[in-house]
C-alpha cells in the first residue's frame, strides 16, 4: 500500500483512540465526552455498555454508534467495540489537512493488541481520497494496513487523487 492509503488508515485509527489521540495538538488536552440514551457500568468486570445514539467526542474527534462497549481493567482502557447502522467517525488530523470521515458496521479497538479493525461496508474519505471495502485492519505496532473486499471474490477500492501542481515548490528566481 502506498503512503497516502496508509495515512488514511492511520487517521482512522487515531480518530478511534481518544485516550491517545495524535489529533490537533489541542485535542489531546480536551475532555472526552460520552453521551447515550442509556448505559450500564459493571464495576466488577470493568465492562460498560452504552446504547442509543452513542456519541464519543474529544476535540475534533467524534465517533457515533448505536452501541459502544468499553472494557477497562485496573483503571486502564483495554478495548472498545462500537456497532452501528453504520458507526461513523470524524476527525481533523491537522489544521491544514481535510477532515477524515469513516463509516462501517463495526469498529473494534484493541489497545493491548495495538489494532483497530473496521468491519462491514467500510468507507473512509479524506478530501477526495476514498477507500471502500469489507474490512480494514490497522496494526499500530507494525504500522501495517490490511484490507479485504466483500465475499469470496470481493475487492477493495482506493481512489487517490494526484497531488496538485500548485503543491510543487517554486523555482528560485535569479
Amino acid at each position: 500500500m502506498n503512503r497516502r492509503s496508509a495515512r488514511i488508515g492511520l487517521a482512522v485509527v487515531v480518530a478511534l483512540v481518544a485516550t491517545s489521540a495524535a489529533a490537533l495538538p489541542e485535542d489531546r488536552t480536551q475532555p472526552i465526552h460520552l453521551e447515550a440514551s442509556r448505559g450500564q457500568l459493571d464495576q466488577k468486570t470493568g465492562i460498560s455498555v452504552y446504547e442509543g445514539n452513542v456519541t464519543i467526542s474529544q476535540g475534533s474527534m467524534r465517533l457515533v454508534a448505536d452501541t459502544a462497549t468499553i472494557y477497562v481493567k485496573d483503571n486502564n482502557f483495554q478495548r472498545m467495540d462500537a456497532i452501528g447502522g453504520p458507526a461513523s467517525l470524524r476527525y481533523k488530523p491537522a489544521a491544514d489537512k481535510p477532515e477524515i470521515q469513516g463509516t462501517s458496521k463495526r469498529v473494534e479497538y484493541d489497545v493491548l493488541g495495538g489494532k483497530v479493525v473496521m468491519i462491514g461496508t467500510v468507507r473512509v474519505v479524506q478530501g477526495q481520497d476514498v477507500f471502500n471495502g469489507e474490512r480494514l485492519e490497522y496494526d499500530l505496532k507494525d504500522d501495517v494496513i490490511r484490507a479485504k473486499g466483500a465475499g469470496e471474490n470481493g475487492r477493495i477500492q482506493f481512489t487517490i487523487q494526484p497531488k496538485s501542481q500548485d503543491a510543487a515548490p517554486a523555482a528560485k528566481k535569479r
